[in-house]
């Protein structure tokens, strides 16, 4: 879930880099899509932020700026980096934390379940990027943790093949576009040799 955070900027360094999280309520937003929080939750915290909108803001500013600090610390781990200096921010962060998850399910009879955040902190839709982060840097998958190839992408994510060959972040998306992109480049290249003059 965290990585699926650092995500939220699409086609990151490229003309087309586009922000999931605009606002407050786009946050909001990504976090009912993903699952972390109730709809009524969500809905209590819209009311507070349109009541507390600087309020609002600056949570959103503390957001992107942990955002920020997981691309660091993904990037410096794939390099096998000291992740030292990085740790002191991450637990500024970890101490926002007041309590540890309760679960709760999100429809009656089904099988899945989010987070009980009661819909009281503007800070809430932080809390499950926290809680995931934290297992993610003590778990080995921490050393498993990939950069996209695709030439528009710069997303991470998790490699759990056996020999850690992946190099796209979802083969059926970037994987294709690359395929594509680069059979594109294979025929014009072969259309300009000096055979085909």
């Amino acid at each position: 879930m965290c990585l699926d955070f650092v995500n939220t900027i699409d086609l990151t360094g490229t003309p087309k880099e586009r922000d999931l999280l605009a606002d407050y309520s786009a946050f909001i937003d990504w976090s009912l899509a993903r699952g972390t929080m109730s709809p009524a939750a969500g809905e209590k915290l819209r009311l507070l932020a349109h009541a507390r909108p600087s309020d609002a803001a600056n949570v959103l500013a503390d957001a992107l700026a942990l955002r920020s600090a997981i691309r660091q610390l993904a990037e410096t781990a794939q390099a096998n980096g000291d992740l030292s200096p990085l740790l002191p921010l991450i637990n500024t962060y970890l101490a926002y934390l007041t309590f540890p998850p309760r679960l709760l399910q999100k429809i009656r009879g089904s099988g899945e379940t989010t987070y009980d955040l009661p819909g009281q902190n503007l800070a809430e839709p932080l809390w499950p990027v926290l809680w995931t982060l934290s297992t993610l840097l003590v778990s080995d998958d921490l050393s498993r943790l990939g950069t996209c190839h695709a030439q528009d992408c710069r997303a991470i994510f998790i490699d759990h093949t056996n020999n850690r060959s992946r190099i796209w972040c979802a083969s059926d998306l970037c994987g294709n576009r690359e395929r594509v992109r680069r059979a594109y480049r294979a025929r014009q290249v072969k259309g300009t040799s000096p055979k085909n003059r």
